[in-house]
């Protein structure tokens, strides 16, 4: 218990937050301290009213004792007040400055793994409501003061010091065993609690075809059969901490009647006063109070400690490096040296050894057969995945290091899966970024170029359209193109569309291609994956990817020579049905 304490303290002082919460952190501890040692004068005070109060018979001298008690009392009340306001203030500033970096740990561990579900956002919940609990991060400050209260016991006679150091060794023993009898099972239970979040995210994601297929059934089964085994956990781990919690306080109830007993035969004897009997008594109760709290509360503490390990290892292993200089607006030159990329999970690669240099304002076209790798080179391209080996390069910088939202101002990227935001039309064409950073006239040049604008016009409210999560309100085909202004949006150097006029018409690819032209001309490098060989008419370079390797590359004459007799629109073809 001990160690969780610690590793939960450590971690709220981890570098991010130490300017932000190190002085209230220091002030919280000295607010403890002085809270506990005014919490002395009820047995101090016990102390003189049965000694001197009651032999002197003074009442003088209890309204002095009471007036001072109460005004410690008090001041203790009013620092454990300040405590608690100190510790909300501790959580709100953990979770705002945390937690805006764990929503780009969330963002790249979801694009790197496709999984759309944030566990390290909940896991941060789970942190900041036990350090703002009662029970929670104050017991951490508390427990160390135990000793002080032990050795004032003593003090008063060593026999009921040794009875109250044997309620201290028993309930450290009981923690330890509450560690080995419900640790492993709480860590199982929170890992089935995940797997069964992510199945629900999934079947919610996927809601359509489980309603148009009559998957209820199937999908709350899956659902139950996680659900059942996190609650099997959970349950085991429940009922050992329960009987845990028990035995403690069973402990606590023997010992403050072992305090009471050898209080009294010490007392009879004359060793001590019956006042010295009741204060130790006292001592004891409130010295052993956090330790005991420490096992009632042992559920949520492992809650904690799990979720501090799973924050821990997300950010080691998602958390991408990026590099601090500002690199000036590349040309659009990009290199890929000897690329390997292996999915989460798998064991073989699905890109092999891919080089090439594309000089800049090039048009690329990919083709290949389904799973041949093109979706994957493109998310590489992109810096949304990183390589095993290799790098990519932009004007010769590892994209993947590049500053995100730098790198973010050159790259314009058409998903396969066009995905809009709860928002406007403007705030989606425009990333999102405030009016002071996108004007309204980048944003209309941007739909203009896609040749969205007209489209935007007849919408209820313009370009002031709300839309649901996803863009639910349009069509596959609108989504698409509106996303495509997203990737134009000021002209980026680097454009990377992943078949981009899979859900168009005609009119919605004519659109496609005059974008394009007007990209090209503008200076930019597009990167296309397409399966229908009239959009790569204009395109000065070709690639050919099966199995993960890039087969063909160079320009796109060239290609076409080296393929024959199997006309491209036939390689194209093979691949019309997905991409890996």
């Amino acid at each position: 218990m001990i160690k969780n304490c610690q590793q939960i303290s450590g971690y709220l002082r981890t570098p991010a937050l130490i300017d932000l919460n190190g002085r209230a952190l220091f002030a919280v501890g000295i607010a403890s301290f002085a809270m506990n040692i005014l919490l002395f004068a009820i047995p101090l005070y016990t102390l003189q009213v049965y000694d001197r109060v009651l032999t002197s018979r003074s009442g003088e001298t209890l309204l002095y004792l009471t007036l001072l008690v109460l005004f410690a009392l008090t001041a203790s009340a009013v620092l454990d007040a300040i405590r608690n306001r100190l510790f909300l203030r501790i959580g709100n500033a953990y979770s705002l400055k945390l937690g805006a970096r764990l929503i780009d740990l969330s963002i790249a561990q979801s694009a790197r793994t496709s999984d759309p579900s944030s566990h390290v956002m909940r896991d941060m919940h789970t942190i900041r409501n036990f350090v703002t609990a009662p029970q929670g991060l104050g017991v951490l400050y508390d427990t160390p003061l135990v000793p002080l209260f032990l050795v004032t016991v003593y003090l008063m006679h060593t026999g009921l010091g040794h009875a109250m150091l044997l309620g201290v060794i028993l309930l450290i023993a009981l923690t330890l065993v509450t560690e080995l009898l419900t640790g492993k099972a709480m860590r199982a239970a929170s890992e089935a609690s995940i797997e069964a979040q992510r199945r629900i995210d999934g079947v919610i994601q996927n809601a359509e075809a489980v309603e148009a297929m009559g998957m209820r059934a199937a999908m709350r089964n899956y659902w139950q059969s996680a659900q059942g085994q996190s609650l099997a956990e959970a349950s085991l781990a429940g009922d050992r901490a329960t009987i845990a919690g028990s035995v403690a306080r069973w402990v606590r109830m023997l010992l403050s009647l072992m305090m009471t007993g050898a209080g009294a035969w010490f007392a009879i004897h004359d060793e001590i006063t019956i006042g010295t009997m009741v204060a130790a008594n006292i001592l004891s109760a409130r010295g052993l109070a956090p330790l005991e709290i420490m096992i009632s509360a042992w559920r949520s503490t492992q809650n904690v400690r799990v979720s501090v390990d799973r924050i821990n290892t997300a950010i080691a292993k998602y958390l991408r490096p990026e590099g601090a200089t500002q690199l000036p607006e590349p040309r659009g030159e990009i290199a890929a040296e000897n690329l390997v990329y292996v999915p989460p999970g798998a064991e073989q690669p699905t890109i092999k050894g891919i080089g090439f240099r594309l000089p800049a304002g090039s048009w690329l076209g990919l083709v290949g057969p389904s799973g041949a790798g093109k979706s994957s080179l493109v998310k590489l391209i992109c810096g949304v995945w990183q390589p095993r080996s290799g790098v990519v390069r932009l004007d010769g910088a590892d994209v993947f290091t590049w500053p995100r939202a730098d790198f973010g101002r050159h790259c314009g990227y058409l998903p396969q899966d066009v995905e809009l935001f709860a928002g406007t039309v403007r705030d989606n064409i425009a990333r999102f970024l405030p009016p002071e950073e996108v004007s309204d006239s980048v944003v209309v040049e941007a739909a203009k170029i896609a040749g969205v604008h007209d489209l935007i016009l007849r919408l209820p409210k313009g370009y002031d359209t709300l839309l649901g999560a996803g863009g639910a309100s349009l069509s596959v085909g609108q989504r698409q193109r509106i996303g495509l202004a997203r990737a134009f949006l000021g002209m980026p150097r680097l454009i990377v569309l992943d078949e981009p006029n899979s859900n168009l018409d005609t009119e919605g690819e004519q659109a496609l291609v005059e974008a394009v032209r007007c990209a090209r001309k503008a200076g930019s490098t597009i990167i296309m994956i397409c399966h229908r060989p009239s959009l790569l008419a204009d395109a000065n370079f070709i690639g050919v990817l099966v199995d993960g390797q890039m087969q063909h590359f160079g320009p796109r004459d060239e290609v076409l020579r080296r393929i024959q007799p199997k006309p491209l629109h036939a390689i194209v073809t093979e691949g019309v049905h997905g991409n890996a």
